[in-house]
């Protein structure tokens, strides 16, 4: 599969090749999540290629894909400072997921946003409702909760549930009180009210955008009988949990309880892991899975120690592997079909 990384800062051609007033209105016009389609006129070497935006030529730069001349692409603007940055998504609507997929390794740390918000004079945290105040300063606050009390459970599981990840369903059934207190509510008042504070608008949206995906990931799952959980722990660089539904229901079923579930994480020195598990009323079993041998290597010499720490059952099973992939690659792998390019240059 072909996953695009989006494109350097876009920087303008000389005045050869762009008029440099038209260059300056469309920086100045240019806005984070905006979007637009451009001609690729050809390559400019290095890995650049000119572009046709709007009647202007922009030079951007990828060394991830290859466009070819006379191709037409969608592109949506990331970020306008210092220099305009633009990812490639798709047209498809079922290949609609690529345009936040960057977004992804963007983990729920609202640590810098709510100091932003409390460090301005007059605090910017101020001028949003009091709702959206108490659902800042509660996820802030838990964020900074240690979880390896017995309380950490309960930890996560409030922090998932305050991230909004059922917002809407909330709305719909009327529960105003549960909704206007989680983060994306909170997240969609700062995009509004404070679009011209430059730093915040872009940083709440981009984390609206990696609310929004595991949204639309959790419908597409669906079909699967699979359930995602984003994990919004700040020393994570990037992690979710898979949960399988089917097993869960088949268990109720016939009283043999079978849960399986997976967690696919990203963090600093360990990289990326992968744990499964799979728990029966006889016991637990789990696969620990790393990004490399030697990291196998050295995460399996803990073993004994994971089983003293576990408390919930027979661990009956626990195999260590260097298959581990990355998270962001493992959610494309379930949200597009194989075979299928996130990036579509035909003529």
């Amino acid at each position: 599969m072909n996953t695009i990384n989006p494109l350097t800062a876009v920087k303008p051609l000389d005045s050869s090749t762009s008029d440099s007033g038209s260059r300056q209105q469309f920086q100045q016009q240019a806005k984070p999540g905006q979007t637009f389609t451009a001609t690729v006129l050809g390559s400019a070497g290095g890995n650049k290629f000119s572009l046709n935006i709007n009647g202007q030529s922009i030079l951007a730069q990828s060394d991830t894909v290859s466009l070819s001349a006379g191709s037409e692409i969608k592109l949506q603007v990331v970020t306008t400072s210092p220099l305009i940055e633009l990812k490639i998504i798709s047209d498809t609507p079922q290949l609609n997921f690529g345009k936040t997929i960057t977004l992804l390794g963007k983990n729920f740390d609202i640590g810098s946003l709510f100091q932003s918000l409390t460090s301005s004079s007059p605090p910017l945290l101020s001028s949003l409702s009091k709702s959206s105040q108490e659902g800042l300063q509660s996820f802030n606050i838990l964020q900074q909760n240690s979880l390896d009390g017995k309380d950490g459970g309960q930890v996560l599981k409030t922090l998932i549930d305050r991230l909004g990840i059922s917002l809407e369903s909330l709305l719909a059934k009327g529960d105003n009180t549960a909704s206007t207190q989680t983060l994306k509510a909170a997240l969609l008042e700062i995009a509004a009210l404070l679009k011209n504070a430059e730093g915040i608008a872009e940083t709440a949206n981009r984390l609206l955008g990696t609310l929004e995906l595991y949204q639309m990931a959790n419908l597409r799952l669906d079909s699967d009988n699979l359930l995602i959980f984003p994990l919004p722990l700040p020393f994570l660089d990037n992690g979710y949990l898979l949960f399988d539904k089917k097993n869960a229901q088949e268990g109720g079923k016939n009283k043999d309880t079978q849960l399986s579930f997976s967690l696919h994480l990203s963090l600093q020195p360990l990289g990326n892991i992968e744990i499964h598990f799979l728990q029966s009323d006889e016991g637990l079993y789990i696969r620990f899975a790393c990004d490399s041998l030697e990291k196998k290597e050295f995460t399996s010499q803990f073993a004994d120690d994971l089983k003293k720490t576990l408390t919930s059952g027979d661990v009956l099973g626990l195999s260590f592997s260097d298959t581990a992939g990355d998270p962001t690659g493992e959610l494309i792998q379930h949200l597009v079909p194989e075979g299928t390019s996130m990036l579509d240059t035909k003529v």
